[in-house]
């Protein structure tokens, strides 16, 4: 959950909680997991699931050192099983919140996922001809640095290892599914529920020779959401409608028959699920603050980028060019609405300034502040 305390419950009756795969005991905000208490009173007290070095932010993939039944994502489903199939009251209705760290790094999937990725050399990153044109990779570049240049070696196996991970919760779903549906809801017909798979964020994966999360395209910001039930009705479809992790708790709310309090950030999707219309927003919002600080717009079939820290933008056509390879902010008409927007929106705010007078379009050229100038040949 990422919250603190730790053990606080947060309005659960049941909490399993392991903040990420590896043990951090020295860590004020993570020192308690659950996954880690697990696996040493199961494998005996050095057992380590970080002991293979990989760190929680780096490109490298290797397989997980330990039998698969001990990976992370494996006991984090048969923990949801055993929730489902004997702990949990069955008088009572449920919510689940099962929360996978994979794949996120340390890119360590079980021996025969990683094995099923490795050595693929057709993968290619995306590369957007407003990024530099890099001479060669960075010699001595840390593991974990969020920009590159990269080698395609590198980044080739650091997909495998990112795939590799993703498929293993693929197939761990998919037992979780077969495991609870037949133990604890194929009992009886009248049990009805709603299953929401999501991310969190996604994983720039060496597109634009950017790495990790927290920037505005679409590797970091496009993340997955599907919905499926088990004895409900429900058509289907895909819907284009821009959706947010906000919705979530109104859709929640709404699914529960439980009204949905004045302030709540996001929208009810429950009309979207039903078909009922197309779309609940004609805008959607993103940000990140950090060293990388940046705002983002997406209207229509654009994404607008505001890169807080150098006041630069870079404008997308989503629909004509969905990897980002050609930045439109040279074309300063089209900024204008998207400018509009982000003004009003933080009118108040006092983490921000937004001032139009001094924006700066890029118009296809590098962003100033992910790259070492020296790294790289100045473009003509």
């Amino acid at each position: 959950l990422h919250q603190f305390p730790q053990r606080k419950r947060y309005g659960f009756d049941h909490l399993t909680l392991s903040e990420q795969i590896d043990y951090r005991p020295e860590s004020l905000y993570f020192s308690h997991n659950d996954y880690a208490d697990w696996l040493k009173e199961t494998l005996g007290s050095r057992a380590d699931s970080s002991v293979h070095g990989v760190g929680s932010n780096s490109r490298v993939a290797r397989p997980f050192h330990l039998p698969e039944e001990y990976h992370h994502s494996t006991w984090v489903v048969q923990e949801a099983i055993k929730f489902l199939t004997k702990t949990r009251d069955p008088s009572c209705p449920w919510f689940l919140h099962l929360s996978f760290w994979a794949p996120h790094p340390p890119l360590v999937p079980p021996q025969v996922y990683y094995d099923r990725y490795a050595g693929n050399r057709d993968w290619r990153p995306r590369i957007g001809s407003w990024v530099p044109k890099f001479p060669s990779h960075l010699p001595g570049l840390p593991p974990d640095s969020a920009t590159g240049p990269f080698r395609l070696e590198e980044i080739q196996n650091t997909m495998a290892g990112y795939y590799g991970l993703i498929n293993h919760i693929d197939d761990c779903l998919g037992y979780l599914l077969r495991r609870a549906y037949g133990y604890s809801m194929k009992s009886t017909e009248e049990e009805q529920v709603w299953i929401i798979f999501t991310s969190d964020h996604g994983e720039m994966l060496g597109d634009h020779h950017l790495y990790r999360k927290s920037l505005p395209y679409e590797g970091s910001a496009h993340v997955p959401f599907f919905v499926s039930t088990i004895n409900l009705p429900l058509p289907r479809r895909s819907s284009p409608a821009l959706v947010c992790l906000e919705d979530l708790l109104p859709t929640f709310l709404e699914l529960a028959g439980v009204p949905i309090p004045d302030g709540v950030d996001g929208k009810s999707l429950v009309k979207i699920l039903r078909g009922e219309v197309e779309s609940t927003r004609t805008e959607l919002f993103g940000e990140h603050s950090g060293k990388l600080s940046n705002h983002y717009v997406i209207r229509g079939h654009h994404k607008y980028c505001w890169l807080a820290a150098t006041n630069e933008e870079q404008l997308f056509d989503l629909e004509a060019d969905p990897y980002e390879l050609t930045d439109l902010s040279g074309n300063t008409a089209l900024l204008k609405p998207f400018r509009e927007s982000l003004a009003s929106r933080l009118k108040n705010r006092t983490d921000y300034t937004y001032d139009v007078s001094k924006l700066k379009p890029l118009a296809n050229s590098a962003p100033s502040g992910f790259w070492n100038p020296r790294a790289y040949e100045t473009k003509g």
